[in-house]
């Protein structure tokens, strides 16, 4: 019998050790070069400054990226940073059923979460493409931070195949507090 490792499973173990690290202050999960770019404002309730810089800059294009997973990613975590809700929940599958109010009691708070999200590894399996990519979350406002990955699919190109289906969606994500 011969045993296959997925990469996103292995990934995922790899993730589960490096919880177990001793030093608190050495990340665990090193940023996308695209989300170290991003200033990190709280949300602004009458819509100016740089929150509304980073809502108008919110990449709409990415709903419809059949390519880049990562693309998605970043519109979706720029969506958490401003407190955005439709946008974030536009980024998940519809089988995911999830929706700007679950979106908002998860993250929503004084300020924007922080999201680092890793490089993840693409998968395919029965017609379809998979993304799976490490993710910290932190809360400025005291509430514990959470690790854990975020997945990501689409069909493969599939005849017959829906837009909604062909375009890259979140699936799941799974996360622990720390």
């Amino acid at each position: 019998m011969i045993l296959r490792l997925k990469p996103g499973l292995v990934a995922a173990g790899l993730l589960a050790l490096a919880a177990c690290n001793s030093d608190p202050e050495e990340p665990l999960v090193e940023p996308m070069a695209s989300e170290t770019a991003v200033p990190e404002p709280a949300p602004s309730a009458t819509g100016t400054g740089a929150s509304t810089a980073i809502a108008d800059a919110l990449d709409a294009g990415a709903l419809a990226d059949r390519e880049d997973p990562e693309r998605l990613l970043r519109f979706y975590t720029n969506a958490l940073r401003i407190g955005d809700w439709n946008s974030a929940a536009r980024a998940w599958s519809l089988d995911a059923q999830m929706t700007p109010q679950k979106l908002e009691s998860e993250f929503g708070g004084v300020a924007g979460p922080k999201v680092a999200v890793g490089k993840g590894d693409i998968e395919s399996a029965a017609g379809s493409l998979f993304y799976v990519a490490p993710v910290v979350i932190d809360f400025a406002d005291g509430r514990p931070s959470r690790r854990g990955t975020i997945v990501m699919s689409r069909v493969n190109d599939a005849l017959g195949a829906t837009e909604e289906q062909l375009n890259w969606r979140i699936d799941r994500s799974s996360m622990l507090p720390q």
